[in-house]
């Protein structure tokens, strides 16, 4: 009976937790993917991707915020964002602070 209490505790404390981590994966693996199609986007296209990428995993606004810069010597782009997630659980709140940024070779 302790085992299954323990095993139900660390489940419902993984699934909060856990959600912030595979949200933030996600993007990272949206930004990868832009970062590597750069060459042939353009910056308006990356954003409003990203954009929607972060509305459909349900981020705060902070995170919509996305900086792209383009540099010519090495050429490269580099897209960033970062923004705080706020779990609440059973007897704690916390506040996860997530900084993503990608950068691929133009």
């Amino acid at each position: 009976l302790f085992s299954s209490l323990v095993v139900a505790t660390v489940l419902y404390y993984g699934v909060g937790i856990g959600g912030v981590y595979v949200r933030y994966w996600q993007l990272a693996d949206q930004m990868n993917a832009l970062a590597t199609l750069a060459p042939s986007l353009d910056d308006a296209t990356i954003q409003r991707r990203l954009v929607l990428k972060a509305t459909d995993l349900g981020l705060p606004p902070a995170a919509h915020q996305f900086v792209i810069r383009r540099y010519d010597r090495p050429p490269e782009i580099r897209i960033a964002t970062a923004y705080s997630e706020t779990i609440e659980l059973p007897f704690t709140t916390d506040t996860g602070k997530q900084h993503n940024e990608d950068r691929a070779a133009l």
